[in-house]
Protein backbone atom coordinates (compact mmCIF):
# COMPACT_ATOMS: atom_id res chain seq x y z
CA UNK A 1 0.00 0.00 0.00
CA UNK A 2 2.71 2.52 0.66
CA UNK A 3 4.32 1.84 -2.50
CA UNK A 4 0.84 2.23 -4.51
CA UNK A 5 0.05 5.30 -2.53
CA UNK A 6 3.90 6.84 -3.03
CA UNK A 7 3.16 6.12 -7.28
CA UNK A 8 -0.42 7.90 -7.19
CA UNK A 9 1.40 10.31 -5.45
CA UNK A 10 4.08 11.08 -7.60
CA UNK A 11 2.45 10.53 -10.96
CA UNK A 12 -0.55 12.80 -9.77
CA UNK A 13 0.70 15.90 -7.95
CA UNK A 14 4.12 14.81 -9.25
CA UNK A 15 5.69 16.06 -5.87
CA UNK A 16 8.63 15.59 -3.88
CA UNK A 17 8.33 17.27 -0.41
CA UNK A 18 12.00 17.73 0.62
CA UNK A 19 11.37 20.11 3.46
CA UNK A 20 7.79 20.65 4.16
CA UNK A 21 8.33 24.09 4.31
CA UNK A 22 5.33 27.02 4.15
CA UNK A 23 5.03 30.56 3.80
CA UNK A 24 1.76 32.05 5.13
CA UNK A 25 -0.49 33.69 2.92
CA UNK A 26 -0.05 37.69 4.36
CA UNK A 27 -3.40 39.91 4.26
CA UNK A 28 -1.26 42.45 2.03
CA UNK A 29 -1.26 39.79 -0.21
CA UNK A 30 -4.95 38.97 0.06
CA UNK A 31 -6.02 42.30 -0.32
CA UNK A 32 -3.68 43.27 -3.49
CA UNK A 33 -5.56 41.08 -5.81
CA UNK A 34 -8.80 44.09 -7.02
CA UNK A 35 -10.91 43.77 -9.47
CA UNK A 36 -9.33 46.41 -11.29
CA UNK A 37 -6.30 43.98 -11.57
CA UNK A 38 -5.85 40.97 -13.74
CA UNK A 39 -3.13 38.68 -12.35
CA UNK A 40 -1.11 36.95 -14.89
CA UNK A 41 1.98 34.33 -14.89
CA UNK A 42 4.38 36.83 -14.70
CA UNK A 43 2.94 37.43 -11.19
CA UNK A 44 2.85 33.87 -10.13
CA UNK A 45 1.54 34.04 -6.62
CA UNK A 46 -1.07 36.33 -7.14
CA UNK A 47 -1.80 33.78 -10.51
CA UNK A 48 -2.25 31.21 -8.21
CA UNK A 49 -4.35 32.82 -5.45
CA UNK A 50 -6.84 34.37 -8.63
CA UNK A 51 -6.81 31.02 -10.37
CA UNK A 52 -7.85 28.85 -7.35
CA UNK A 53 -10.19 31.82 -6.58
CA UNK A 54 -11.96 31.28 -10.30
CA UNK A 55 -12.48 27.77 -9.34
CA UNK A 56 -13.66 28.92 -5.72
CA UNK A 57 -16.36 31.36 -7.72
CA UNK A 58 -17.40 28.50 -9.93
CA UNK A 59 -18.37 26.38 -6.96
CA UNK A 60 -20.12 29.17 -5.76
CA UNK A 61 -22.34 30.16 -8.41
CA UNK A 62 -22.66 26.88 -10.26
CA UNK A 63 -22.75 24.01 -7.56
CA UNK A 64 -19.93 21.31 -6.74
CA UNK A 65 -21.04 18.75 -9.45
CA UNK A 66 -20.24 21.82 -11.93
CA UNK A 67 -16.63 22.42 -10.54
CA UNK A 68 -15.88 19.30 -9.80
CA UNK A 69 -16.72 18.30 -13.77
CA UNK A 70 -15.19 21.54 -15.29
CA UNK A 71 -11.84 20.71 -13.46
CA UNK A 72 -11.43 17.07 -13.99
CA UNK A 73 -11.72 18.16 -17.58
CA UNK A 74 -8.51 18.86 -19.43
CA UNK A 75 -9.87 21.97 -21.18
CA UNK A 76 -9.17 23.89 -17.67
CA UNK A 77 -5.75 23.12 -17.62
CA UNK A 78 -3.66 26.14 -19.27
CA UNK A 79 0.09 24.92 -19.63
CA UNK A 80 1.96 24.26 -15.69
CA UNK A 81 -1.33 25.39 -14.36
CA UNK A 82 -4.36 23.27 -13.38
CA UNK A 83 -6.60 23.07 -9.76
CA UNK A 84 -6.91 20.30 -8.00
CA UNK A 85 -10.45 19.29 -5.58
CA UNK A 86 -10.50 17.53 -2.44
CA UNK A 87 -13.81 17.09 -1.24
CA UNK A 88 -14.77 17.47 2.85
CA UNK A 89 -13.57 14.02 3.91
CA UNK A 90 -10.27 15.10 2.05
CA UNK A 91 -10.53 12.53 -0.89
CA UNK A 92 -9.55 14.11 -4.39
CA UNK A 93 -12.33 14.49 -6.73
CA UNK A 94 -11.00 16.54 -9.46
CA UNK A 95 -7.22 16.43 -10.86
CA UNK A 96 -7.59 17.09 -14.37
CA UNK A 97 -3.89 16.22 -15.16
CA UNK A 98 -4.00 12.70 -13.42
CA UNK A 99 -7.26 11.13 -13.08
CA UNK A 100 -6.20 8.35 -11.03
CA UNK A 101 -6.25 10.34 -7.86
CA UNK A 102 -9.39 10.39 -7.77
CA UNK A 103 -10.85 9.11 -4.92
CA UNK A 104 -7.40 8.33 -3.12
CA UNK A 105 -7.48 10.04 0.55
CA UNK A 106 -5.25 13.08 0.47
CA UNK A 107 -3.49 12.41 4.02
CA UNK A 108 -2.88 9.27 2.97
CA UNK A 109 -0.16 10.44 0.20
CA UNK A 110 3.94 10.83 0.82
CA UNK A 111 6.69 12.27 -0.95
CA UNK A 112 10.05 11.14 -2.07
CA UNK A 113 11.52 11.35 0.89
CA UNK A 114 8.58 10.12 3.09
CA UNK A 115 7.60 13.49 4.15
CA UNK A 116 3.69 13.64 4.58
CA UNK A 117 2.65 15.80 2.20
CA UNK A 118 -0.86 14.50 1.68
CA UNK A 119 -0.99 15.45 5.81
CA UNK A 120 0.40 19.18 4.92
CA UNK A 121 -2.57 19.77 1.98
CA UNK A 122 -4.83 19.01 4.33
CA UNK A 123 -4.47 21.57 7.07
CA UNK A 124 -5.66 23.89 4.54
CA UNK A 125 -8.24 26.55 6.14
CA UNK A 126 -10.25 29.09 5.09
CA UNK A 127 -7.10 31.72 5.40
CA UNK A 128 -5.48 29.34 3.31
CA UNK A 129 -1.66 28.17 2.87
CA UNK A 130 1.26 27.61 0.76
CA UNK A 131 3.01 24.11 0.66
CA UNK A 132 6.68 23.78 -1.30
CA UNK A 133 7.77 20.71 -2.29
CA UNK A 134 10.18 19.07 -5.15
CA UNK A 135 7.82 17.99 -8.59
CA UNK A 136 8.50 17.26 -11.98
CA UNK A 137 7.66 19.98 -14.37
CA UNK A 138 6.62 18.14 -17.51
CA UNK A 139 7.11 21.60 -19.48
CA UNK A 140 10.82 21.68 -18.74
CA UNK A 141 11.30 18.04 -18.23
CA UNK A 142 13.19 18.33 -14.93
CA UNK A 143 12.62 18.55 -11.38
CA UNK A 144 11.89 21.94 -10.03
CA UNK A 145 10.13 23.52 -6.68
CA UNK A 146 6.89 23.84 -7.03
CA UNK A 147 4.85 26.08 -4.26
CA UNK A 148 1.09 25.81 -3.98
CA UNK A 149 -1.69 27.25 -2.79
CA UNK A 150 -4.19 25.39 -1.13
CA UNK A 151 -7.52 26.85 0.80
CA UNK A 152 -10.88 25.37 1.84
CA UNK A 153 -14.37 26.94 0.65
CA UNK A 154 -17.47 24.71 2.19
CA UNK A 155 -14.76 21.96 3.60
CA UNK A 156 -13.65 21.69 -0.17
CA UNK A 157 -10.24 22.06 -0.49
CA UNK A 158 -8.90 24.18 -3.75
CA UNK A 159 -5.39 24.23 -4.89
CA UNK A 160 -2.65 25.17 -7.69
CA UNK A 161 0.77 25.90 -7.88
CA UNK A 162 4.20 27.25 -10.16
CA UNK A 163 7.33 26.12 -10.75
CA UNK A 164 10.64 27.58 -9.86
CA UNK A 165 14.43 26.70 -10.80
CA UNK A 166 15.67 24.26 -7.79
CA UNK A 167 19.23 23.20 -7.08
CA UNK A 168 20.01 22.66 -3.05
CA UNK A 169 23.60 21.36 -1.89
CA UNK A 170 23.30 17.68 -2.60
CA UNK A 171 24.69 16.44 1.17
CA UNK A 172 21.22 18.34 2.40
CA UNK A 173 19.43 15.77 0.52
CA UNK A 174 20.92 12.60 2.62
CA UNK A 175 20.11 13.49 6.34
CA UNK A 176 17.61 10.52 5.86
CA UNK A 177 18.45 7.21 7.57
CA UNK A 178 19.72 3.94 5.72
CA UNK A 179 17.51 1.97 8.31
CA UNK A 180 14.74 2.78 5.28
CA UNK A 181 16.83 1.78 2.36
CA UNK A 182 14.30 2.47 -0.53
CA UNK A 183 13.81 5.94 0.93
CA UNK A 184 17.56 6.53 1.48
CA UNK A 185 17.81 5.35 -1.86
CA UNK A 186 15.46 8.05 -3.65
CA UNK A 187 17.47 10.55 -1.47
CA UNK A 188 21.18 9.36 -2.76
CA UNK A 189 19.19 9.66 -6.59
CA UNK A 190 17.69 13.25 -5.70
CA UNK A 191 21.27 13.86 -4.41
CA UNK A 192 22.59 13.45 -7.64
CA UNK A 193 20.09 15.19 -10.03
CA UNK A 194 21.18 18.31 -7.65
CA UNK A 195 24.74 17.88 -8.17
CA UNK A 196 23.65 17.83 -12.03
CA UNK A 197 21.80 20.86 -11.64
CA UNK A 198 24.53 22.50 -9.42
CA UNK A 199 27.71 21.06 -11.49
CA UNK A 200 26.75 20.25 -14.61
CA UNK A 201 26.61 17.06 -16.73
CA UNK A 202 30.12 16.56 -17.46
CA UNK A 203 31.56 17.05 -13.73
CA UNK A 204 28.43 15.23 -12.37
CA UNK A 205 29.63 11.98 -14.22
CA UNK A 206 33.18 12.24 -13.13
CA UNK A 207 32.24 12.76 -9.45
CA UNK A 208 30.02 9.59 -9.34
CA UNK A 209 32.27 7.48 -11.84
CA UNK A 210 35.02 7.90 -9.17
CA UNK A 211 34.78 4.40 -6.57
CA UNK A 212 35.64 6.71 -3.83
CA UNK A 213 32.02 8.59 -3.56
CA UNK A 214 30.43 4.63 -3.68
CA UNK A 215 28.34 4.50 -0.44
CA UNK A 216 28.57 0.90 0.07
CA UNK A 217 26.05 -1.15 -1.71
CA UNK A 218 24.54 2.90 -3.11
CA UNK A 219 26.28 4.22 -6.16
CA UNK A 220 24.70 5.60 -9.36
CA UNK A 221 24.33 4.97 -12.57
CA UNK A 222 23.49 7.84 -15.06
CA UNK A 223 22.72 7.59 -18.73
CA UNK A 224 22.28 10.48 -21.35
CA UNK A 225 19.22 11.53 -23.33
CA UNK A 226 19.97 8.59 -25.48
CA UNK A 227 20.10 6.15 -23.22
CA UNK A 228 24.02 6.26 -23.23
CA UNK A 229 25.93 5.37 -19.87
CA UNK A 230 27.88 8.57 -18.52
CA UNK A 231 28.11 6.99 -14.88
CA UNK A 232 28.76 3.26 -13.68
CA UNK A 233 31.87 3.15 -11.24
CA UNK A 234 31.45 -0.69 -10.81
CA UNK A 235 31.13 -1.38 -14.74
CA UNK A 236 33.23 0.91 -16.38
CA UNK A 237 32.80 -1.36 -19.13
CA UNK A 238 29.32 0.29 -20.11
CA UNK A 239 30.34 3.30 -20.43
CA UNK A 240 29.60 4.22 -23.57
CA UNK A 241 26.84 1.66 -23.90
CA UNK A 242 22.93 1.83 -24.60
CA UNK A 243 21.63 0.99 -21.47
CA UNK A 244 18.51 -0.55 -23.44
CA UNK A 245 20.98 -2.90 -24.93
CA UNK A 246 22.01 -3.99 -20.97
CA UNK A 247 20.57 -7.69 -20.41
CA UNK A 248 19.62 -8.84 -16.68
CA UNK A 249 21.64 -12.27 -15.44
CA UNK A 250 18.55 -14.35 -16.36
CA UNK A 251 18.75 -12.78 -20.25
CA UNK A 252 15.51 -10.44 -19.38
CA UNK A 253 15.96 -7.08 -21.10
CA UNK A 254 16.61 -5.27 -18.00
CA UNK A 255 18.14 -1.96 -19.65
CA UNK A 256 15.10 -1.32 -21.68
CA UNK A 257 13.07 -1.50 -17.98
CA UNK A 258 15.14 0.78 -16.61
CA UNK A 259 15.02 3.19 -19.45
CA UNK A 260 10.97 3.26 -19.44
CA UNK A 261 11.52 6.03 -16.00
CA UNK A 262 9.72 8.76 -16.11
CA UNK A 263 9.72 12.25 -14.57
CA UNK A 264 8.00 10.37 -12.16
CA UNK A 265 10.29 7.51 -11.13
CA UNK A 266 10.56 3.79 -11.42
CA UNK A 267 10.98 0.78 -9.26
CA UNK A 268 12.60 -2.38 -10.75
CA UNK A 269 13.05 -5.39 -9.08
CA UNK A 270 16.04 -7.68 -10.36
CA UNK A 271 19.22 -10.23 -9.87
CA UNK A 272 22.51 -8.36 -9.53
CA UNK A 273 25.93 -9.05 -7.99
CA UNK A 274 25.92 -6.82 -4.46
CA UNK A 275 29.27 -5.26 -4.08
CA UNK A 276 29.49 -5.78 -0.82
CA UNK A 277 28.51 -9.36 0.08
CA UNK A 278 29.55 -10.60 -3.48
CA UNK A 279 26.99 -12.31 -3.87
CA UNK A 280 23.55 -12.07 -6.59
CA UNK A 281 20.77 -10.83 -4.86
CA UNK A 282 17.77 -8.76 -5.47
CA UNK A 283 18.32 -5.35 -6.19
CA UNK A 284 15.47 -2.31 -6.12
CA UNK A 285 16.64 0.54 -7.88
CA UNK A 286 15.07 3.59 -8.19
CA UNK A 287 14.86 5.61 -11.63
CA UNK A 288 13.89 8.67 -12.58
CA UNK A 289 14.47 10.83 -15.88
CA UNK A 290 15.57 14.83 -15.57
CA UNK A 291 16.29 17.06 -18.20
CA UNK A 292 16.28 13.73 -20.58
CA UNK A 293 19.26 12.44 -18.26
CA UNK A 294 18.51 9.04 -16.34
CA UNK A 295 19.95 9.24 -12.66
CA UNK A 296 19.22 5.89 -10.88
CA UNK A 297 20.64 3.61 -7.70
CA UNK A 298 19.56 1.25 -5.60
CA UNK A 299 19.62 -1.67 -2.54
CA UNK A 300 19.82 -5.54 -2.19
CA UNK A 301 17.35 -7.80 -0.28
CA UNK A 302 19.61 -10.10 1.86
CA UNK A 303 18.20 -13.19 0.81
CA UNK A 304 20.76 -14.92 -2.22
CA UNK A 305 18.50 -15.43 -5.58
CA UNK A 306 19.13 -17.73 -8.81
CA UNK A 307 19.74 -15.73 -11.83
CA UNK A 308 20.21 -18.64 -13.99
CA UNK A 309 18.76 -17.87 -17.28
CA UNK A 310 15.38 -20.01 -17.81
CA UNK A 311 15.90 -23.33 -20.32
CA UNK A 312 13.76 -22.97 -23.36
Amino acid sequence: MKNFLFSLFVVGLMAFCITGCERSMTKPMMESITSTETPTPDGPETFAIAFVQTAIDLYKTEGREAAITAYNDLASVSGQWYVFIIDDNDFMVSHAVTPVLIGVDVKELVSFVDYPLGLEIAKATEEGHWIEYLAHNPEANKLQLKRTWVIRHDGYIFGSGYYQPWSPDPATLLSVSKDDPEVFTRAVVLAAVARYELDGAEATAAYYNDPANIDGQWYLLITDENDIYVTHPLRPDFIGADLKDIPGLDGTPLGEEIAMATGAGLWIEYAWPNPESGEIELKRTWAIRHDGYLFGSGYYESAPVDAAPEAN
